[in-house]
């Protein structure tokens, strides 16, 4: 079976993150100036924002000489925190949707004991 091309899916976060990996930038020694990212196909106001954020949640680092890289560790670290995120966000609604049928209901279970 033929690999789909899942470039037209793909995040901006994800287009950069892959720029880095690709490259190979995954640590100071190995860090990749900004021009490296003139032939991705995002805007270079999307590029820089999606590189600051990263930058603010510790994923990509600048060197002293303005080169940048990317650091896997931190990523998996965000990416757990942001999973946990979407399970509270789930979570919350399924708890306070029980206790409401359960209030609701709150007569009938009293009976039981």
């Amino acid at each position: 079976m033929a690999k789909r091309d899942n470039n037209v899916r793909k995040t901006a976060a994800r287009i950069i993150m892959d720029t880095f990996i690709k490259r190979k930038a995954t640590s100071p020694e190995k860090a990749i100036p900004i021009e490296e990212f003139k032939d991705v196909k995002l805007s270079t106001s999307v590029i820089s924002y999606t590189i600051a954020n990263f930058m603010e949640d510790e994923v990509v680092y600048k060197t002293g000489d303005d080169r940048y890289y990317f650091s896997q560790e931190n990523w998996k670290k965000l990416e757990k925190k942001v999973t946990r995120g979407y399970w509270v966000m789930v979570a919350i609604p399924v708890v306070c949707l029980v206790a409401v049928l359960l209030l609701g209901h709150i007569n009938d279970l009293m009976g039981l004991f």
